[in-house]
């Protein structure tokens, strides 16, 4: 069943959401500079088996941007109620920037249901801002969007200037300048990721890793750090893709998405 609507977050926004296909639900919590309507390729491949929820996250698509500094965990709420419209018995998938909200909002609601997780971000080495956000919230106020988008892929995500350079030239820059006033905040959310052993022990269901064999400069990284936490997370390769397997192989993605999902059924029903 396809269709859309909204739900009011705690703080009153209204978060825009779509669903497709039907069957298990799975909800997915897109990254930076990205919005629901680029999962759709992706949420396509999906909806043969299993409704996918996909929401714009605040500031993008039609999800407004409400003033800075709004609560550090307001996307962790935004999540929970889109997880709350579909139902008990959904999966959760975070990429990026959303790995780390999933990561977070799956604690802190006791989340039942499988976590995935491609390649997400958390700042449980080191702050994932490095300090610049005042810089970052500086050029946007002088509408220097393109200026911000720079200073971020070169400063915090730390990408050489070839990398940014194929950004620059690549669909992606467009979406990259039109999503990039909710970074700051994004970036506020990320720094307070700094789990612990013990912190996450309330995600209740099953939880796995996606990793981009492709992906040099943004490996999920911290694998290591993030077993230190989650001992019981499993790892599964996106053999041939890199960060943006929905956008370069959304079959290849939902097929290893069904397959991690098959293999907690699977176990659960031995």
């Amino acid at each position: 069943m396809n269709g859309t609507g909204t739900v009011r977050a705690p703080d009153g926004t209204l978060i825009a959401y779509r669903r497709l296909g039907s069957g298990p639900a799975l909800v997915v919590c897109h990254g930076s500079f990205a919005a629901a309507q680029d999962w759709l390729p992706f949420a396509t491949e999906m909806a043969a088996t299993h409704s996918v929820y996909l929401y714009d996250r605040r500031g993008r698509g039609s999800s407004p941007y409400v003033s800075p500094d709004f609560a550090v965990d307001a996307e962790v709420d935004d999540l929970a109620a889109i997880l709350s419209i579909a139902g008990p018995g959904s999966a959760l998938l975070g990429h990026s920037f959303g790995g780390g909200c999933a990561l977070s909002c799956a604690a802190r609601e006791r989340f039942g249901g499988p976590v995935i997780v491609y390649e997400p971000r958390h700042s449980i080495d080191a702050p994932v801002s490095a300090g610049h956000i005042p810089e970052i919230r500086r050029l946007l106020a002088g509408g220097e969007k393109e200026a911000a988008v720079r200073a971020i892929l070169e400063k915090v995500i730390e990408l050489p200037p070839s990398a940014i350079a194929a950004f620059a030239h690549s669909p992606l820059w467009e979406r990259m300048q039109q999503t990039v006033d909710a970074f700051p905040d994004e970036l506020r959310l990320l720094d307070s990721l700094t789990w612990r052993p013990g912190d996450l022990d309330d995600i209740a269901g099953p939880t796995w890793l996606l990793v981009g064999d492709q992906s040099p400069v943004l490996p999920a990284d911290r694998e290591g750090a993030l077993r230190g936490v989650l001992p019981g997370l499993r790892k599964a390769i996106l053999p041939g893709q890199g960060h943006f397997a929905y956008l370069s192989a959304p079959a290849a993605l939902a097929q290893a998405v069904r397959e991690c999902l098959a293999t907690e059924k699977d176990d659960h029903e031995r």
